[in-house]
């Protein structure tokens, strides 16, 4: 009996003890995932495999890799990141200029330990035995376009689709409320005992006035009926004009051409497309059959971009971006299309000891924003 008491009481205070501590992480969570943890206090047991000189293959193609021109040093994003990871687990490497297809040859033989640059996820043919890294930049196709003056966008809303709804919608408004007055006031107010389309008329001279601010006395109501309806439209009145001024101010601010573009089949209204031959930009123009015209070069496009014999230019975003930031041009926007996402990453042997230790430290330079600083280096910030 007394055993059974003994542990009863004990069951009692572990229950109590277990509460306790459920509060406890209740009052003070702690999310892994909130977690950040400084890039270099963590070091791990290097494995005895890469205790040697690292042959990195070097894929040159700006803005991922690339030699500077004063210096001759690699630079650009795949760089800069691999190296901030090398130099806190103290490796030692070598780089060896290569082609995209010759670099991944020599991961699969064995013969690189690493390779860097402007590398989108593929699928692996049969045979290729080499592992990617998890992404360290994700982009689609970008878009830089001429931003037209003020009055040319002006006038473009003004002869558009949105707007002509938008006036529609107001001139409905102003007939069923100039209708609404001529109903309740045509017996009691002399402004609205004339013909039906005179007092019609009243209506709407009172209704322009009040959305245009004017003081207008013609057409006032004197029923209760007319002046609810009255108080009514002033209230919306308030609404419209800040509509349309919302409106035009969207439009001088964007420009209209990112808001026009909502998806790749958008490209076919605006017209004047033009891209550059044997890119991905290209390939995706075609598949979706969206004229466009085909230049040789970057330099090309976007000259005729200036000269207004294009409209919009279809590009590689990470390198469109790099290209604009390093070359600035007046006049000349960017904007991220969403389209043909693509997954950069770094390419390592298969099985690799090396791929387990860059995926941790590409994730830890994520979480300190490291990656975010590296791509706003060499591309510039990026627009809202």
């Amino acid at each position: 009996m007394f055993r059974h008491l003994k542990l009863f009481f004990c069951g009692i205070i572990f229950s109590f003890l277990m509460i306790d501590v459920s509060r406890a992480d209740e009052a003070n969570p702690n999310f892994i995932s909130e977690e950040v943890e400084d890039f270099e206090s963590f070091q791990e047991v290097i494995p005895a495999s890469l205790h040697k000189t690292l042959k990195v293959g070097v894929y040159e193609e700006a803005p991922f890799a690339f030699r500077d021109e004063k210096k001759g040093e690699y630079q650009g994003i795949s760089i800069d990141i691999w190296e901030k990871i090398a130099r806190k687990n103290g490796f030692t490497f070598q780089y060896f200029p290569v082609t995209q297809e010759e670099g991944i040859n020599k991961i699969c033989k064995k013969e690189y330990d690493l390779l860097v640059g402007r590398i989108p996820d593929f699928p692996r043919k049969p045979g290729m035995d080499f592992q990617y890294t998890i992404p360290i930049y994700v982009s689609g196709i970008g878009l830089a376009y001429v931003k037209p003056g003020n009055f040319n966008i002006i006038f473009n809303y003004l002869i558009s689709w949105d707007f002509l709804m938008i006036l529609l919608a107001l001139l409905g408004c102003l007939f069923l409320q100039a209708g609404t007055f001529w109903v309740f006031e045509h017996k009691k107010n002399p402004d609205y005992k004339k013909s039906f389309w005179k007092g019609i008329g009243s209506g709407l001279w009172w209704s322009t006035g009040i959305v245009t601010s004017a003081n207008i006395d013609e057409g006032e109501t004197k029923t209760l009926v007319g002046r609810v309806v009255a108080g009514c439209w002033m209230f919306a009145s308030l609404l419209a004009m800040n509509i349309l001024i919302a409106s035009v101010a969207s439009e001088l601010t964007v420009g209209k051409l990112s808001s026009q573009i909502q998806d790749l089949e958008d490209l076919k209204k605006l017209g004047k497309v033009i891209t550059v031959s044997n890119t991905f930009g290209q390939n995706l123009l075609e598949k979706r059959f969206i004229p466009h015209k085909i230049v040789n070069s970057l330099d090309e496009a976007l000259k005729d971009l200036e000269n207004g014999k294009a409209r919009v230019l279809v590009y590689s975003e990470p390198l469109l971006r790099f290209f604009l930031h390093a070359h600035p041009i007046p006049d000349v926007n960017f904007t991220s299309s969403g389209f043909g996402v693509r997954y950069y990453s770094m390419i390592v042997q298969e099985p690799s000891d090396l791929l387990r230790i860059i995926n941790r430290d590409i994730m830890d330079l994520m979480n300190a924003e490291a990656i975010a600083i590296i791509v706003e280096k060499y591309l510039g910030k990026r627009d809202i």
